[in-house]
């Protein structure tokens, strides 16, 4: 998590809470489902998160190289500035470990499966399918080829709603 210091007189400022991000606004005054709330508050496209035109989830173009950050201090502020120069609301653990958060779930996935049936892996959420790809490479470096070839991977991805 990245922190930001401001001053007392300086926060009032910096504060912008449009009415629509509560969630009062969102569901009114009667009760909803919260699978309905929670779609509501990610897809509408008045309000919805992934709806505003700002990347709001990003994509690293290169791997942290963490071997030559020395320390968690470096860490913080290497991504303190990452943030700083991009308009990235933030970056999903997958984005900032790859690959090796990915590999890390592959491994997880060959020491639970029967490999000797094909392999499915399906992903809720697959995104720019940095998470696919990490995976997809693992499996095809450390697993037999039989896996490999003969593995389906499915993402599923609701696309933003000003793209269509």
């Amino acid at each position: 998590m990245v922190s930001r210091s401001f001053t007392a007189k300086k926060l009032p400022q910096l504060i912008h809470t449009p009415k629509a991000l509560f969630s009062t606004h969102i569901v009114g005054d009667k009760p909803i489902l919260v699978r309905d709330f929670i779609h509501s508050a990610l897809y509408n496209p008045k309000h919805g998160y992934f709806c505003q035109r700002s990347g709001s989830v990003g994509v690293l173009e290169k791997s942290i190289r963490f071997n030559q950050l020395e320390g968690r201090k470096a860490y913080m502020k290497y991504l303190d500035d990452l943030y700083k120069r991009s308009d990235i609301a933030w970056y999903t653990p997958v984005e900032l470990f790859k690959p090796w958060y990915a590999h890390g779930i592959a491994e997880a996935i060959m020491r639970t499966t029967n490999l000797s049936v094909p392999l499915k892996i399906y992903e809720i959420g697959g995104g720019s399918g940095t998470c696919a790809k990490g995976i997809m490479d693992y499996i095809m470096l450390n697993a037999p080829a039989r896996v490999y070839n003969s593995m389906t991977y499915t993402y599923v991805h609701r696309p933003y709603p000003y793209l269509l």
